[in-house]
């Protein structure tokens, strides 16, 4: 027994001691074989060294059991708790947008200014609503419209009319002015309830007016007719209540006429001095007044142009008209309710040559 201490006695150098688990199991088998020494010695009977020996193994086994893990198993996991700081960068994530992105968000759309510019028209003096040459019909020189106001008093005209008495409103085209002129081809195509319907929508625009304001009407075929024709007026009329009533019998008498000749009616109309011309026609003019009109824009004047069912080139020159005078061009037609006064009173009387108070420069 001694001999069996002496062994086991920590008398050797740490670096040959076995670990504590270690040393229990063998202390436990020196303590086993120490017991069945004395069991021989003291003649125990079979069952009492049979008891001692499974006691003795259920500790060993306890013990085992129980035993703490050794350092190094401490250690690693210890170690495997700390955080890695390269693995922490690399999970970091870059929400930044790249810099084209933003400048491709903050950049708006650019748009081209020529997207938006009015194209040039070419004037093309063979492009004729009718098949007379216009030659035939010209004086020979131009009428010179611009000439017609030496002293530049129509430019003081401008903006004249704003702010003035009630905007005349004629076929839906609006604007404000003092002194209003109509002029309103009256020739033979002007038919299939076209001239119904400008004779219905002219008596509507001179209605409307004010009492402030003053006003004249002119239809152009083979000539001018003005306001009141035969017994016609020299200069702008009031808009008042008895010459409305004049107006709307008047209009009740027209007659359409060959030929579509504006010059005179033009010339008669800026004579007037207004601050704004309506223009309405179904064609080009036969005498080339809107080319005169178009080269010589006339300061102070604004005019309107309206194309009732006109072809696209003849709604390009009224187009370019209106925007060489600050005015705007539109396209109209024929209304239910001039296509009703057709069919009530049938077609308007219309001249092919020289018929009474009609027709007047045509061949009789």
């Amino acid at each position: 027994m001694s001999e069996q201490s002496n062994h086991v006695s920590p008398n050797h150098s740490p670096a040959t001691q076995p670990d504590g688990g270690k040393a229990r199991r063998l202390g436990v088998m020196a303590g086993l074989a120490g017991w069945l020494k004395l069991a021989g010695v003291w003649n125990m009977p079979a069952w009492a060294v049979s008891l001692v020996v499974h006691c003795l193994g259920v500790t060993a086994l306890v013990m085992a059991t129980l035993a703490p893990l050794p350092p190094s198993q401490k250690l690693n996991l210890t170690a495997t708790e700390e955080p890695v700081a390269e693995e922490l960068v690399e999970m970091q994530l870059d929400f930044e947008p790249e810099l084209e992105e933003l400048e491709f968000q903050a950049a708006a759309p650019q748009l081209k200014a020529e997207a938006f510019e009015t194209p040039q028209l070419e004037v093309d003096p063979n492009m004729l609503g009718e098949a007379i040459a216009a030659d035939q019909f010209m004086p020979a020189q131009q009428a010179d419209f611009a000439g017609l106001d030496p002293n530049g008093l129509m430019s003081e005209l401008s903006g004249m009319g704003d702010g003035i008495g009630n905007a005349a409103k004629f076929f839906g085209t609006g604007a404000s002015g003092k002194r209003i002129c109509f002029l309103v081809d009256n020739s033979i195509s002007m038919s299939g309830g076209r001239m119904e319907t400008a004779l219905i929508e002219l008596e509507k625009a001179v209605r409307k007016l004010s009492p402030t304001q003053e006003f004249f009407i002119i239809f152009y075929s083979d000539t001018a007719y003005p306001l009141f024709y035969p017994e016609s007026a020299t200069k702008m009329v009031d808009a008042t209540g008895e010459n409305k009533q004049r107006v709307s019998e008047w209009l009740e008498t027209i007659h359409v006429c060959n030929f579509t000749n504006g010059r005179e009616a033009i010339t008669m109309a800026l004579k007037m001095e207004p601050d704004l011309i309506y223009i309405l026609g179904d064609g080009a003019f036969t005498d080339a007044a809107d080319y005169a009109l178009i080269e010589t824009p006339t300061p102070g004047i604004t005019i309107h142009t309206l194309g009732m069912h006109v072809k696209a080139s003849d709604a390009r020159r009224f187009s370019t008209i209106a925007e060489k005078h600050g005015g705007s061009y539109r396209d109209v037609g024929i209304t239910p309710q001039g296509s009703e006064r057709l069919r009530k009173n049938g077609p308007i009387p219309y001249h092919k040559k020289r018929e009474g108070i009609w027709g007047i420069k045509l061949p009789g």
